[in-house]
């Protein structure tokens, strides 16, 4: 551990800053983690595009669908990539406490910075039961614990049961999935002051950033919207610290046409119960990163649709900006990446 328990809320301080991407996990076609693929994007993500943290495991990684045993060892993959390059955050969801207090554990063990842990699924779905849960895990680690409050997947976190929550040792941080800007605000004044908040939602955060002094984003979008030599949300994130704030703005004002995009492939599939990571995945290969298979309940994506994303990353720019990369690692094209996976 590189802080002891009573030093978690100081050192998310220090640490939950800038611009942190959360990747999908990676399988072959014969449906076994593939490990070389998720250790190149994970090299992809800090080398190319620069990130400053890293949260594996999350909803994005299908770890509803992985076994215990197959979730710590990508765990381990994940932090083995990174090699001490930028934090790493380990999602240590489960609806039972004792499956989720021994990913936690295991994160703490193998030197993982942070464990995130959504709100039980089922049996905790009050503010008691929520309380509780957290408490039996906190209770039994020494890791800073960052709480997930995802109202479209499990209970809600409430500013009074943040407050509650926040009274723990190691509770630091809070990823505030929830997009209505009244909870933000709500959650903010409860407990913006003990605990580091991210909004994981990066089309607000250049407000966030100047309205709220947010200084902490965690979503999956810094590995979609850029590309090696194109780091826009980096790059916009710095004008505001530096405070140029007007060439920021005209800066994220340019990401609407990719935003439009993920609106339309990710976020309305998943408003409307459809888990979009195959689309997730298809855009990731489109741009020169690993993608593959995905596991069931989500649903593979159509040929048509390929097509259809890849017609609307050529229209939004996105694809123009690899194209005029140079090729520093092999981009290979979609088609010729899937026979790849196909044949090993």
């Amino acid at each position: 551990m590189k802080y002891k328990k009573n030093e978690a809320k100081d050192y998310a301080r220090e640490t939950l800053r800038g611009i942190w991407t959360s990747l999908p996990y990676h399988f072959t076609q014969d449906d076994v983690l593939d490990e070389a693929a998720i250790r190149r994007n994970v090299d992809i993500v800090v080398s190319d595009l620069k990130v400053d943290g890293h949260y594996s495991d999350g909803n994005v990684a299908e770890f509803w669908s992985m076994p215990l045993a197959e979730r710590m060892r990508a765990q381990e993959v994940m932090l083995e990539a990174t090699d001490g390059r930028v934090p790493l955050m380990a999602g240590t969801h489960h609806q039972s406490a004792a499956e989720a207090l021994a990913l936690t554990r295991h994160a703490q063990e193998i030197g993982c910075d942070f464990a995130i842990l959504l709100t039980p699924y089922v049996g905790g779905r009050n503010d008691d039961g929520v309380l509780e849960y957290f408490r039996y895990i906190a209770d039994r680690v020494d890791i800073g614990l960052v709480l997930f409050n995802s109202p479209g997947a499990t209970y809600p976190i409430s500013p009074r049961l943040a407050c509650e929550l926040a009274k723990i040792p190691n509770v630091c941080g809070l990823k505030q999935a929830d997009t209505n800007p009244e909870t933000t605000l709500r959650l903010q004044d409860s407990v913006g002051e003990q605990i580091m908040i991210s909004v994981a939602d990066e089309t607000v955060w250049f407000h966030n950033m100047t309205q709220l002094g947010h200084r902490w984003l965690l979503t999956y979008t810094p590995h979609m919207y850029q590309v090696a030599g194109s780091l826009p949300i980096r790059d916009y994130t710095g004008l505001v610290i530096a405070g140029d704030v007007k060439a920021a703005a005209a800066l994220s004002a340019s990401l609407t046409p990719l935003r439009m995009a993920n609106a339309k492939w990710i976020l309305e599939p998943w408003r409307l119960g459809r888990m979009p990571i195959a689309a997730m995945k298809t855009w990731m290969e489109l741009i020169g990163m690993e993608g593959g298979p995905v596991r069931p309940p989500v649903v593979p994506i159509s040929e048509e649709d390929r097509d259809e994303i890849r017609a609307d990353l050529e229209q939004v720019g996105l694809l123009g900006k690899m194209h005029d990369l140079p090729i520093e690692r092999d981009q290979p094209d979609t088609n010729k990446h899937r026979q790849k996976r196909a044949s090993r």
